[in-house]
């Protein structure tokens, strides 16, 4: 349909285009649920110009969810308009932990006993971008990863920030082609979780 964008992913080369679109695409995050028949899987699509992403989607077909926002136009959930979590204490609520392989454990177990000391819950799903949208649908307070690829993250990070989260900011062009750390939350929870993990996190 749009012949001229250009497109980057996980599982293919990337394709350059002329029109000044990309599409940054995951087909699926998630794989190992996947694989195994455990539902917590997803499918992720972005689109970014002039280095913002301007319309993103994270489509959970098991719960028949589709999470999606367009800049400026607010975030939803099948059709719905979503707002992060009232949540002013990390202990209030659940916060998403991912972890990448590029950077040390001890960076996400400091994190994890930082957040276990604060009294909170954490979860790891297996599906960063999913943990991230349910972050913009309130159902989560925050989410940290030390490291994240551009295909798991942006997308859902549009929706954060359409539904009045806080995302830490990071360089497109980096984050396109190394990957960056991922630290967001809602505006009540942000600077603990951030103070948490500036500590804990070595960047990869």
């Amino acid at each position: 349909s749009f012949p001229d964008d250009g497109v980057i992913g996980e599982e293919e080369e990337p394709v350059q285009g002329s029109s000044g679109y990309l599409w940054v695409i995951d087909p699926i995050d998630g794989t190992t649920l996947f694989v195994n028949g455990i539902p917590g899987w997803c499918v992720v699509l972005a689109c970014v110009h002039e280095d913002s992403v301007v319309s993103a989607v994270v489509a959970d077909p098991v719960a028949r969810e589709t999470f999606s926002a367009c800049k400026g136009g607010g975030a939803k959930l099948n059709g719905m308009a979503t707002a992060v979590s009232a949540s002013t204490r990390i202990s209030d609520g659940s916060i998403g932990v991912g972890h990448s392989v590029r950077v040390p454990a001890a960076s996400t177990v400091a994190l994890l006993s930082a957040l276990l000391e604060a009294q909170g819950l954490y979860r790891r799903s297996g599906s960063g971008a999913l943990d991230l949208a349910y972050v913009a649908a309130g159902r989560l307070s925050g989410y940290a990863e030390p490291h994240m690829n551009a295909w798991d993250c942006i997308a859902a990070l549009l929706m954060i920030e359409e539904a009045g989260g806080v995302v830490e900011a990071f360089d497109m062009p980096t984050m396109l082609r190394d990957g960056h750390r991922v630290i967001t939350a809602c505006p009540g929870v942000y600077e603990q979780l951030h103070g948490h993990c500036m500590p804990a996190f070595v960047e990869g």
